[in-house]
């Protein structure tokens, strides 16, 4: 029994983990499973979560089980009702989001993985060739009272 749990916990905490490979992997997907990390996976990151809060609201609740008067039935059998309809109606949202996130990534062919890309840009401005331009539109449309005299354009300071 013990070895069974070993197994099962190894295999969850190898879901966790991008280098570690679960017991009892075939041997032809064991580097495959080594680089692929399953946390960089939406659907993976939110059903382990989900997962996490179910457990913690269900300790939580069998906790506030034990501080309840246990000669009082009507309260008793009350919060044990409302306890279950929310943990039903928890797990039909988390299931809805899973299903319509597995959808999505069906028909547009995408995936769920999730990264952080930063792109950095740095952009020089000359003022001579900005000034040298506004000098060149201001010949070519001196004469045009739509555009606003150079005084206005120098005065930027």
């Amino acid at each position: 029994m013990w070895s069974k749990l070993t197994k099962v916990i190894q295999t969850g905490l190898s879901y966790l983990s991008s280098s570690r490979v679960p017991p009892n992997a075939p041997i032809e997907l064991r580097e495959a499973m080594r680089k692929e990390n399953h946390l960089a996976s939406k659907k993976f990151f939110i059903a382990i979560t989900a997962f996490l809060g179910l457990c913690f609201f269900y300790f939580s609740s069998v906790a506030i089980l034990f501080f309840l008067p246990a000669d009082n039935r009507d309260l008793v059998s009350g919060y044990v009702t409302i306890f279950t309809k929310t943990i039903e109606v928890l797990a039909i949202i988390i299931a809805a989001y899973l299903g319509v996130q597995a959808v999505v990534d069906l028909k547009y062919n995408s995936n769920s993985q999730t990264s952080y890309e930063t792109i950095k840009s740095i952009e020089q401005i000359d003022e001579k060739v900005i000034l040298q331009e506004t000098v060149k539109y201001q010949e070519i449309y001196k004469d045009d009272p739509s555009y606003a005299p150079i005084q206005w354009a120098m005065t930027y300071e």
